[in-house]
């Protein structure tokens, strides 16, 4: 498989189904995110785990697939919680910027977490070098701007919402 297709399959598939399925993209990047906490944190007990559990059953899973997992499951509940979140129109179109933050994301994040073939034509790739070595300038602003598209959704529920208290 070519570096272009297995780059464009992980950042375009995430961004197709935040669009299409419009999905919250400024909270599936921070459930991305969270992902990858739990991979951080929580991988190698979880790992343990599996593993004892699992090979009392004479199956195997490797590490690499308990990482995805882990990754993948934050942004999958989400995605299932928030679908169609977003309402149509001008949001929707807004909700672009941060679902190609997400998209971006998932390549950086799930890269390590692929077979050493899949790791190898990646690297292999000048497209894939340029954008790692950008992986900095791609996480900063796209976090920026997910947590400025909450801050703002936030402020505008406030302002278009009615007091909670009710007059005697």
């Amino acid at each position: 498989m070519t570096p272009l297709i297995i780059f464009g399959a992980l950042v375009f598939i995430p961004v197709a189904l935040t669009v299409m399925f419009r999905i919250n993209g400024a909270v599936l990047f921070m459930s991305l995110c969270v992902g990858e906490v739990l991979v951080q944190f929580v991988a190698g007990d979880a790992h343990s785990l599996v593993t004892a559990i699992s090979s009392a059953h004479g199956n195997q899973i490797a590490d690499s697939t308990i990482r995805l997992i882990l990754l993948l499951i934050p942004p999958v509940l989400t995605a299932l919680f928030m679908f169609h979140g977003v309402p149509k129109g001008a949001k929707a179109i807004l909700n672009i910027l941060p679902a190609i933050g997400v998209g971006l994301l998932t390549a950086l994040l799930v890269k390590p977490l692929l077979s050493s073939s899949y790791q190898h034509t990646l690297e292999q790739s000048r497209l894939w070098h340029q954008f790692s070595q950008a992986q900095a300038l791609v996480v900063g602003a796209s976090a920026i701007l997910c947590i400025l598209f909450l801050w703002l959704q936030h402020q505008k529920s406030h302002e278009s919402g009615h007091s909670t208290k009710h007059h005697s």
